[in-house]
Order: C-alpha cells, then structure tokens, then sequence
C-alpha cells in the first residue's frame, strides 16, 4: 500500500505490506496535514497478527481524533488507550510549518533520521522499550529544520545498513522509495516506511 500526504510545506510518501501469510498488518501509521502542521505516527504492534494491529491501529486513532494536540499530551493518551492492549513501539512526530521546527519522541524500535541540505543529520534516538499502558517516560525533542530537509521513519521490518545516505543521495522522496523497494521484498515481518520533504 502507498499513500501520499502533501501541502505547500510538505510532501510525504508512506509504503507498507503485511509480514507474509498475514490478512493484518502489525505496523499502523497516520499523516496530517493542514495549514499550520504536519503530524505523522508510526506504530509497531508486539509481534503480528490481529492483536499487534489492535495495538497499532489504536495509536493511529488516537492520533486522528487528538492531532492538534501537543506532543506531550500525545504520547500520555497513546499510552493510555494501550492499556490491556498487547502494546506497541511508538513515534510521533509533529511539524511545525510556521516556526520551521519539528517536535519528536519515540518509545522503541521505530527510527527516524532527518537530514538537512546543509549536510547535518538528525537521529534522535529513542527511549527503549515499549507503551502498554503502565507508567511511561519519555523523552520529547524540538529541532529547527532547513528548507528542503528531507526524512524518513520506519519500522524494524525495514532493514537497510546506509538509511542516511540515501537521505543524501536522492533528489525526490520518490526515488528514495524506488530505491528501498529491493528491500521490501523480505516478507519476515511486517513493514512500514515514510519518506518526506518539508519546504
């Protein structure tokens, strides 16, 4: 499957498939886009199945119905729909178009790498473990982006050794997801990518 999200500021490009001999995907994700802000999820189900997307689909429809909230406010809600749920690896991350800032946190094992057209590279790493309802912490960034930075997120079904220099390499988001299409093929987990340009 693959969807687009795009608006002046930005323009996204999500891919996912299901592990193999699964109807569901464990992976869930979400992108919103309006004026102000780009608000995009990404959620990694323990394990597959049904219940991994239960786990999954529950962050992303907390993060439809609550996406003009804060990043704080966010994750406190995500870990609470979890709760009797088998639990889910988590990152949010929000855009903000007017101050040219973004605001991140992640709990687990889905990365995000950010790389400017100055050079730098941003890759936050995450707080391990996993939201299940119980007690969290977490750990919220602001970072400043440049004009046509370029990002991608990604669950651990994703496994490709030089993620940053493709980041660097590819003109368009488009090429980018050409390119890790040879990775896509490997069907031992369930997969799910979003590569973007903010402008």
């Amino acid at each position: 499957m693959i969807k687009y999200e795009s608006n002046k500021h930005v323009h996204a490009l999500a891919y996912q498939q299901q592990k193999a001999g699964k109807t569901l995907c464990g992976d869930s994700f979400i992108m919103v886009t309006t004026d102000e802000y780009f608000m995009c999820a990404v959620s990694d189900g323990l394990g597959s199945g049904e219940r991994a997307f239960e786990s999954s689909s529950a962050i992303s429809g907390v993060v439809s119905e609550y996406h003009h909230e804060t990043i704080d406010v966010l994750l406190d809600r995500c870990n609470h729909v979890l709760k009797d749920k088998r639990g889910a690896t988590v990152t949010l991350f929000k855009v903000d178009f007017l101050k040219k800032q973004f605001t991140y946190s992640s709990v687990g094992n889905v990365r995000f790498v950010l790389y400017s057209p100055s050079g730098t590279y941003i890759y936050p790493l995450p707080v391990l473990g996993y939201m299940s309802g119980k007690p969290q912490r977490y750990k919220v960034n602001t970072y400043s982006y440049e004009k046509g930075s370029k990002f991608i997120v990604h669950t651990d079904g994703l496994k490709v050794a030089a993620i940053k220099s493709l980041l660097k390499d590819f003109y368009s988001i488009e090429e980018i997801s050409n390119h890790l299409e040879i990775f896509t093929h490997a069907k031992d987990d369930d997969l799910t990518y979003i590569v973007g340009q903010l402008f």
